[in-house]
């Protein structure tokens, strides 16, 4: 079942260890009830975080922009923080119901939170169980608001560099987003948004293959 942990290096299969231990103490009941296991979550998560795959958010708008839809992208924060902004076409599946989700064993799934962390947490809780196209989306939200609805101009910036910069203004634009600006004055200053807020709901049809029965 997990023949490809078998084959990586001692450290990474130590940085997995750890996670996994530390998923179980989350999640596991304490039948006595005195005492309480504190886990550093983001320490553990880093430990082994080259073990992971990873889809930049680059890479996720340009399959959104394109219709590639071959992939089930994952929202894993609560319903609330949901509805307020999320990337679109992804779904809603918190961390603690992934295991009880109608996800597949032989879909393509990127992960995301407002961060890696969590993220990384839901693939080791996936690939433990035998799933195996996951990934996780590099810098989570944090990164989708940064590079992709709200990006910044280069400072002393070459043809290039403008150019690129150009590209992305549209890619913001048609996500809902803005890009910052520099300052008049001094064009290395960026100046941010006086308020970043979460961009109008934008509707993006998403054509659902239909799922391939998984074998025994």
């Amino acid at each position: 079942m997990l023949k490809w942990y078998a084959h990586l290096p001692v450290r990474k299969r130590v940085g997995i260890l750890a996670i996994l231990l530390g998923i179980l103490a989350i999640f596991a009941d304490n039948p006595y009830n005195r005492a309480t296991t504190r886990v550093n979550l983001k320490e553990l998560s880093l430990t082994a975080s080259e073990t992971v795959n990873k889809v930049t958010v680059n890479e996720l708008a340009d399959w959104i922009i394109q219709g590639k839809f071959d992939y089930r992208l994952i929202d894993l924060r609560d319903e609330k923080a949901y509805s307020k902004y999320h990337i679109p076409t992804s779904e809603n599946i918190p961390v603690e119901s992934l295991l009880d989700s109608d996800l597949m064993r032989n879909e393509k799934i990127v992960l995301y939170s407002d961060d890696e962390t969590v993220a990384s947490q839901a693939w080791f809780i996936l690939r433990a169980d035998d799933y195996h196209g996951v990934y996780i989306l590099k810098g989570g939200l944090d990164a989708w608001k940064n590079e992709i609805l709200f990006p910044a101009p280069p400072s002393n910036p070459t043809k290039e560099q403008l150019a690129e910069f150009e590209k992305r203004k549209e890619i913001s634009k048609y996500f809902g987003g803005k890009p910052r600006i520099a300052s008049e004055e001094k064009s290395s200053q960026i100046k941010e948004p006086e308020m970043i807020t979460a961009p109008p709901k934008i509707t993006i049809t998403k054509k659902r293959k239909k799922k391939v029965r998984e074998g025994c």
